[in-house]
């Protein structure tokens, strides 16, 4: 494996050349370090864990410095050993270049040599996680460095340093206390069990034809005991699970927060690291639906109400057209404008517990066209007019009779991860494509043109992906998808 690359720095380049050669800085920016040890001017010991999809091993390893040209550049040569896992060798030469007294620019070079089972995965895994790790190691080691020629930053590096330790393998887009943002593992199956609903539907015909053909709640084939449970696995990708995080308004969205959702959702949607997002609320409620309490601010005039429904449709929007698989997990009230953020995603698990409500004839409001073409698809015609005519709140077991609810679990948010799962190794240019095609065939109203239909086709057909498909179908392998 062969990679070279450029960064700039926010730093002096003798704040640059002194951080790389400190050990304290190099293990809070090394993803996965343990420990790192210099035993000499030139020689560092460490313990690094690595993570190659589905391969998760311990490094034990020697790094050596050499051809040093202070505050110039270096060469590192590293060899670790992972056990079973395999081994590594690499070689990475480092230049820096300063372009102005706070700016220095890093050039890198990196060749390695990767045995064992970690190499079995191939070439184009190996690489894009060593893609990620250089990224992660070097937002991290911006940062410090940057912190430490900021005022009083000498004193705050270590702090900094520390900080960076736990920074996730993404990088989240910032969100305001409203709402935050967690990265979790998602496996292909969890170990979940049913509520009587899902008993129930696992009972009838359709039910008996998915245990026949060997699929169960919508996974893949599984082998699990008579009791409902579905069998564990290692996890190998991430979600990111979005949370409302306003517990004590019942998790109300305000208009900074539909503004705010929207932005997110696309953003983490551009993220090829992230396989899914969930959608949930803090403090056992999903939400209360638009917060009303500031109406008489932002939705008091015939033109503010235009300009919020205008928001609240992009922030919908936005979450139905991210290219990921997208899932909101509910629990407590999902009312009003609520049930729109839960219609927007691609599905919706919900706790029994659970309340749903659009209370809109009761608010003397009309609920938005594309809100009402949501329910529509899900629920059909005689239901959307009943759930908006009477602005009724209807539980779990009527959501999900009715076709608004996927599912109903004691634990939505596991079983929301588990289904994530089951998807995360899946193509995600076959994903994103099809959600294009089916929302548009949903929506209506010229949401599908001919040509965003050619663009998604054709982008998967002309990808990586597709051509890495062919060959593991005629060498009987499993493919890897990348989303390119």
């Amino acid at each position: 494996m062969e990679m070279k690359d450029e960064i700039q720095l926010e730093a002096s380049r003798d704040a640059v050349w002194q951080a790389l050669n400190d050990a304290e800085v190099l293990k809070a920016c090394i993803p996965g370090c343990e420990t790192l040890e210099k035993i000499s001017d030139t020689e560092f010991i460490s313990l690094v864990v690595v993570k190659v999809g589905p391969i998760k091993a311990k490094f034990s390893g020697k790094v050596t410095l050499a051809d040093i040209v202070a505050p110039t550049s270096y060469r590192l040569t590293g060899e670790g050993q992972g056990g079973v896992a395999g081994f590594a060798k690499s070689d990475i030469t480092v230049e820096l270049e300063s372009q102005s007294p706070t700016v220095t620019l890093l050039r890198y070079g990196v060749t390695a040599n990767i045995g064992g089972k970690i190499a079995q995965l191939g070439t184009r895994l190996i690489d894009s996680t060593a893609r990620k790790m250089a990224d992660q190691f070097f937002a991290r080691f911006n940062d410090i460095v940057r912190n430490k020629e900021a005022p009083g930053g000498a004193a705050a590096a270590p702090a900094a340093a520390a900080n960076k330790v736990a920074a996730p393998a993404i990088e989240l887009p910032s969100t305001s206390d409203d709402i935050t943002i967690a990265l979790v593992d998602v496996v292909e199956e969890a170990d979940i069990e049913m509520t009587a609903v899902e008993k129930n539907a696992s009972n009838g015909v359709a039910g008996k034809i998915a245990r026949w053909l060997g699929i169960s709640n919508g996974s893949r084939a599984s082998h699990a005991p008579s009791t409902g449970a579905i069998p564990a696995t290692s996890a190998r990708y991430q979600a990111a699970v979005v949370t409302l995080n306003r517990p004590a308004q019942k998790n109300a969205v305000t208009l900074a927060m539909w503004r705010e959702l929207g932005r997110i959702f696309s953003q983490l949607g551009r993220d090829p690291n992230v396989r899914a997002i969930i959608l949930t609320g803090a403090g056992g409620t999903f939400s209360a639906g638009a917060d009303i309490a500031e109406f008489s601010k932002v939705r008091a005039t015939v033109q503010q109400g235009t300009e919020y429904e205008v928001a609240v449709d992009e922030c919908c929007d936005a979450i139905a057209a991210t290219p990921k698989p997208t899932i909101a997990v509910i629990d407590g009230f999902c009312m009003g404008g609520a049930c729109h953020l839960a219609m927007s995603c691609d599905f919706r698990f919900a706790q029994p517990g659970a309340q749903f409500g659009i209370p809109a004839a009761r608010l003397s409001i009309v609920y938005g066209v594309r809100a009402t073409q949501r329910l529509l698809a899900l629920v059909g015609i005689a239901n959307a007019k009943r759930v908006l005519y009477s602005a009724k709140r209807f539980d779990a077991a009527e959501a999900h009779r009715i076709g608004f609810l996927d599912r109903v679990a004691v634990d939505p948010m596991r079983a929301a991860k588990g289904f994530a799962g089951g998807m995360a190794d899946n193509a995600p240019l076959t994903i994103a494509g099809t959600k294009v095609l089916l929302n548009g065939l949903t929506m209506g109203m010229g949401a599908l043109s001919d040509a965003a239909v050619r663009k998604v086709i054709e982008r998967a057909v002309g990808s990586e992906d597709y051509r890495d498909a062919r060959q593991a179908f005629v060498e009987k392998r499993q493919p890897v998808f990348m989303g390119k």
